[in-house]
Parts: structure tokens; sequence; C-alpha cells
């Protein structure tokens, strides 16, 4: 049985390199995301076998370089490279909504709420959903991953209504809060 390389876990925290990215969203997440948004029309920091999951119209993976490529869409999922490029990706997305390149958009990511890229995404979010429970990711052949040692939330960007929306449909993963 082949184990985990530990320093290769972005939610450990020694991620070098992008493997974080195998920890895949599973469907029920996505399905969600679908309902609030309608469609899934770009996934910036993707692969293959997500995408298989996600369905977005657009995908990019490490080797399209998501930070050099067009984010034109009508909607944005992004469950975003953890380790050190997580930062950026936000950076990435946030700078990409206020340009107006994207419409609406849903983020899933570790609710480390003290951290800059949490408070930057908070910054533009019309409600974020804090998981009452931890999210057992996907391995790129779908099985669970175990071993998830943090807390999720779904942060929700729009430059619609749809807050409502938002709230009922994440409301079963945890509690919705609305930003002002």
């Amino acid at each position: 049985m082949n184990k985990a390389n530990p320093n290769r876990l972005g939610y450990v925290g020694k991620c070098s390199g992008r493997d974080s990215d195998a920890w895949n969203t599973p469907a029920i997440y996505v399905e969600a995301a679908r309902m609030v948004l309608g469609r899934l029309d770009l996934d910036p920091f993707s692969s293959d076998a997500a995408n298989l999951t996600v369905g977005a119209g657009q995908y990019y993976t490490e080797r399209d370089d998501a930070f050099k490529c067009s984010w034109l869409a009508h909607t944005v999922w992004m469950n975003p490279p953890f380790g050190r490029p997580f930062r950026r990706a936000v950076e990435k997305f946030v700078e990409e909504y206020r340009r107006g390149t994207f419409h609406a958009g849903i983020v899933l990511c570790n609710n480390c709420t003290e951290t800059r890229a949490f408070q930057l995404l908070l910054n533009v979010s019309r409600a974020v959903c804090f998981t009452d429970h931890r999210i057992s990711f996907a391995n790129v052949d779908g099985k669970s991953i175990s071993g998830n040692t943090r807390g999720q939330a779904f942060l929700y960007v729009s430059r619609k209504p749809g807050v409502a929306s938002f709230r009922r449909v994440f409301g079963q993963f945890g509690k919705v809060l609305v930003c002002q």
C-alpha cells in the first residue's frame, strides 16, 4: 500500500510544488455551487481528473498556468492550490473579480480567518459558509482522502443579488453568514 508523502501535502502546510491539487472537491459541493451559480464557466486551478467532477466549460491545469491565462467568464469555481501558491491564487481571483473579468464565483478554502488571503476574499464576498464538518476530499482516482486537519469555508462573490440562494443551498453544510 502506498503511503502519502507528508512533505507534499498542502493541508499539512509542507507543500512543495502543486501536489496539493490532488485534494479534489467532492461532487456534492460542486453541485451546490452549480445550483447557486447556474453553470461553472471557469475552474482556474484544476486538473483533467478534477474537471470530470467540476465540469467547467474552461479549466486550467498546472501546465496552463492560471496566473497567465484569461479569466474572462461569467462564473468561476475555485478550489485553489494550497501551500505556497494559495495566497497568490486568492490575489489573482480578487484582482480578476474587481476588474470585472467575471461576475460571480465561489471559492473553497480552509477557514483560516486570520490570514491575509482569507481576509482579502472576505472583503469581496457577499456571504461565507463555515462548514460544520471537515470535508473528505477526493484523490485523483475518486477515493476519499483521510487526514484533512482543517475546517473549510465557501466564500460567495457576486455582482448581482443571490445571497438567499447561497444561504439556502450552502446552509446544509454549515453556518452561512452574510457580509456587508
